[in-house]
This record gives C-alpha cells, structure tokens and sequence, in this order.
C-alpha cells in the first residue's frame, strides 16, 4: 500500500480466490458437496469459508464493492490474477517444465517464510 494511503478501519478486501473457486466450480460443474476432491479437510475447511462469503450478503456485497471499486483491492487482485494466469498457461500449454519451475521457485518463495512462520506460531 503507497505510504500516503492511509485506511480508517478494516482494509477492504474482494476474496477473489473465494469467488473465483466458487465460479470455477459452476463453470465445471462441480458439487462440492459431492465431489471427491472436497471430501478432505482441508478442502471442508475451504468449502465452509466459500459458503459463509455467499450466505452473508453484507460480506458478499462489501467483498463486491472492493472488487469494484477500491483500488488498492483492485491492484492486489491483479497480482492474484497474473499469478493464476501463469499457472493456467503451463496447464494449458501441458508445459511440465514450466509447472516445474513455477512450483519450485514459489516453494523456494515460501521456504524461509515457513520457518518464521513456525516460530511465530510456536
């Protein structure tokens, strides 16, 4: 965030990754509920947070309106998006290599962050 944006109370926030998974679901065809995939906890976990979004309009409405409106929402979902993007394309393309690549230098991203997180979190 610039350092002159200056926010008064919670940060806005679109759950992009919540709806797209709910969209990615209806596109395909998907019951949640029913499907194998989403049997596992974590999965359970991921499918409760999406259906508390969709059942509380206020947050749905508000994870909305940051979507469209605020623009500090606007240029994280960006980065989401791009992300997203570059993964579609090494499916796509049945580029291996690229899924390759791509896992292993965001496991190399992730991996000093997992040990701060566990000590954090100890």
């Amino acid at each position: 965030m610039p350092k002159e944006a200056k926010i008064d109370g919670p940060i806005p926030n679109s759950h992009l990754s919540l709806l797209a998974t709910a969209v990615c679901w209806y596109q395909m065809n998907i019951d949640p509920y029913e499907h194998l995939v989403c049997q596992t906890p974590p999965f359970r976990l991921w499918l409760g947070i999406i259906e508390y979004l969709f059942c509380n309009d206020d947050l749905l409405n508000e994870s909305i309106n940051a979507a469209l409106n605020d623009k500090y929402t606007q240029a994280e979902d960006l980065v989401f998006f791009a992300s997203v993007l570059g993964w579609e394309q090494c499916i796509n393309l049945r580029s291996f290599d690229g899924y390759e690549k791509r896992f292993n230098e965001t496991k190399e991203f992730f991996q000093h962050r997992l040990t701060e997180a566990r000590g954090i979190s100890s």
